[in-house]
């Protein structure tokens, strides 16, 4: 899956990028993601194993304790959500 998306992210640059850039971004997503598990859906750090729903969670939890209102949550849960479905 990790090859899938350097190479998905690597295509959509090459209009932009000469072929030394292009074999420096690669070695920089493969270095950068080597830590990391991406899934179909989202994706975990595997330093801390913590998933995009827990990262939600802890936005929203950090939010209230600021004093945001219930609607003012719901919004930003719902925002996010539909932000990481893309």
């Amino acid at each position: 899956m990790k090859d899938y998306l350097i190479t998905e992210i690597v295509q959509g640059m090459l209009p932009y990028l000469d072929n030394a850039q292009l074999m420096r971004l690669r070695e920089k997503l493969t270095e950068c993601l080597s830590n990391k598990v991406v899934t179909d859906g989202s994706m975990v750090d595997n330093d801390t194993g913590t998933s995009n729903d827990e990262f939600v969670e802890m936005f929203i939890a950090a939010k209230k304790v600021e004093g945001c209102s219930e609607r003012t949550l719901k919004y930003y849960q719902s925002t996010i959500v539909k932000a990481l479905e893309t």
